[in-house]
């Protein structure tokens, strides 16, 4: 089993990525793995690299049909990604900026040390406003250049990603016919998988940075413009 997430869930996950490109990644992925060999096959359950690569072949056999890559093409949230994306890159800058502080003595809550890893519209949201809160308590603290459009761009991320209407979208992946969310699941069943090797593979090669960056997704964020940022968090 690649995940014990609802079905529901790996539905939405699914819509958020493209085939085409998901299965390009888990090629590589997959590749690195398999050099990686038993010390890599230690870290997952067994036989878990088998169910992504099956993952991978369902995902490509499904993405020939037309009917299936136009509805793809036509749902999947472009925008919820970069926004999500781009929240992510303010909360790593935001964390680093506290932790500096908290090395050079000042109290810094624990909650702005945290990158966090929110899944849902409404769990992004609710930590970014708490983020963006606590930032503003401790500005006095927070040294360095641009703060303040710093809180500023927390804010509007914040409140742009609030406007998303998670309801309305949990009802539109509902309402998808029944192929298309199963063309998604088979899609968000690859992206855990791949995301779920990825961090095998950095636990493996911990003490190498170098070997552990490879293990990344810059395959499939490559036209978003965030590559970098992604290769560093996935």
């Amino acid at each position: 089993m690649i995940t014990e997430l609802e079905k529901d869930q790996v539905i939405e996950i699914g819509s958020r990525n493209r085939a085409g490109y998901l299965v390009e990644q888990a090629g590589y992925t997959l590749g690195l793995a398999k050099q990686d060999g038993e010390a890599l096959e230690e870290l997952l359950p067994n036989g878990y690299l088998n169910e992504v690569t099956k993952a991978a072949g369902k995902v490509s056999e499904a993405y020939k049909d037309r009917t299936l890559s136009a509805e793809e093409s036509k749902d999947a949230a472009e925008e919820v990604n970069r926004l999500f994306r781009r929240a992510k890159v303010w909360r790593r800058a935001i964390v680093n900026r506290a932790s500096r502080a908290g090395r050079m003595g000042k109290k810094i809550p624990d909650d702005l040390l945290k990158i966090g890893n929110p899944k849902t519209v409404p769990a992004v949201v609710s930590l970014l406003e708490q983020m963006v809160k606590l930032a503003e308590a401790n500005s006095a603290s927070l040294h360095g250049a641009n703060l303040e459009s710093m809180i500023e761009e927390g804010r509007t991320l914040a409140k742009n990603i609030k406007a998303i209407d998670a309801e309305q979208e949990v009802r539109r992946l509902k309402n998808l016919p029944d192929a298309v969310k199963q063309f998604h699941y088979e899609k968000g069943l690859l992206f855990i998988g791949v995301k779920v090797i990825n961090e095998a593979g950095r636990e493996l090669h911990a003490g190498s940075p170098t070997d552990a960056a490879k293990y990344n997704l810059s395959i499939l964020y490559r036209n978003t413009g965030k590559k970098k940022e992604e290769t560093a968090s996935t």
